[in-house]
């Protein structure tokens, strides 16, 4: 029981002995809430800049699209027949079992004979390549300006509470610090280009997809119902062959393998901070118990110089404890370069009032003069 008491005595004068800072950390007891909530979005429009740059050479396609004769062969009565061709006569001549009669003039008359209608068509794999493509970037062009609409923004919101206390001789400290710290940038739309705003350059686009419905080659394959294409797109000819559907095939393999490059973050967390920043509120505790301390206890001359080198004192431990590598020259340095800085930047103010005033001052006189002029005019 003795050998206890002597070991708190001997504690109770080495607190005694402590620097006042000293006891101040040694019996510190803080903690650092934070509750996060970032939210980032920035779109990437160069899909519009692919769009706009194929859609004329689609448009050339539909302009003068492909076609090919379909002959549609039917055996008829030869008073149903509409035109005699030279296939329907060497139909005729190679199926005489159509003969009814041979006069005696040689003339022939069948009883039926071959027609062939021709009608064109549009119905060819390359068109329907076209009408699949259309279909799909109006698709892909909906889906895409749906997904970036509005502006690019960054939300950075952070709520933070700051407790801590701590006993130094008689005196018992507290603090409690609330911080709401919210920064919203909201950027332009952007995706300007040729002088078109990013709104107008869209519906540009849009008219023209929606204008190309109305097309002849459109209309009959949908009237049709033409079986879309799939992948991989056949290599003919037409598509290896004209620039025109080189174009839209590089859209098509485009729109396939399209992977979105607008950038989303998100964090979204509530956490007790243990590191840098519970370590920086913890010396301002400091730094405000040691300034208010020598206020209090000096007057108000002596307290300044005490003040500034208590904090000083502080700042130079701090920087010590971050870095090894610094030494008294590097301090020395930094001390100075940053001294010079904002000696400059008061200097700079300081002109830029005096300008002002003197502004003031000029015009100010301008005006009394004027005044003296007008009443002199008066007498």
């Amino acid at each position: 029981m003795d050998i206890e008491i002597l070991d708190e005595e001997e504690k109770l004068q080495e607190e005694e002995q402590l620097d006042p800072t000293d006891k101040f950390l040694n019996n510190l007891s803080s903690t650092l809430f934070i509750k996060r909530d970032y939210d980032m979005k920035e779109f990437n429009y160069e899909w519009v800049d692919k769009l706009e740059d194929t859609i004329p050479y689609i448009d050339n396609i539909l302009r003068n699209p492909k076609r090919f004769i379909i002959n549609d062969e039917e055996i008829v009565k030869v008073e149903l027949a509409k035109r005699v061709t030279v296939e329907s006569v060497i139909h005729l001549s190679q199926h005489t079992n159509l003969i009814q009669k041979i006069e005696d003039n040689g003339d022939v008359k069948p009883s039926k004979i071959l027609n062939i209608n021709r009608e064109e068509s549009m119905d060819t794999y390359e068109n329907r390549f076209i009408f699949t493509l259309i279909n799909n970037t109006r698709q892909f062009f909906e889906n895409r300006t749906n997904a970036t609409t509005g502006n690019s923004y960054c939300l950075d919101k952070n709520i933070m509470r700051y407790e801590a206390i701590t006993k130094v001789d008689a005196d018992d400290l507290k603090i409690s610090i609330d911080l709401s710290d919210i920064s919203k940038i909201v950027k332009e739309t952007g995706g300007e280009r040729n002088h078109m705003s990013l709104k107008d350059r869209l519906y540009k686009i849009k008219v023209q997809l929606d204008g190309f419905t109305g097309t002849e080659l459109w209309q009959t394959l949908n009237r049709l119902h033409v079986p879309p294409v799939r992948s991989p797109i056949r290599k003919t000819n037409v598509i290896l062959k004209n620039p025109n559907f080189r174009k839209a095939e590089e859209l098509w393999n485009y729109i396939q393998s399209f992977e979105s490059k607008d950038k989303k973050e998100k964090d979204k967390r509530d956490y007790y901070d243990r590191g840098i920043l519970k370590n920086e509120y913890d010396q301002a505790f400091l730094m405000s118990f040691i300034a208010n301390k020598n206020l209090i206890n000096s007057s108000q001359d002596a307290s300044e110089t005490v003040i500034i080198n208590q904090m000083m004192k502080r700042l130079i431990d701090n920087l010590l404890d971050s870095s090894e590598e610094l030494d008294e020259d590097k301090i020395a340095y930094l001390f100075s370069k940053q001294l010079k800085t904002i000696k400059e930047k008061n200097e700079k103010r300081s002109n830029s009032i005096l300008k002002t005033i003197d502004r003031c001052f000029d015009k100010e006189l301008n005006n009394y003069n004027d005044i003296i002029r007008m009443l002199g005019k008066e007498a």
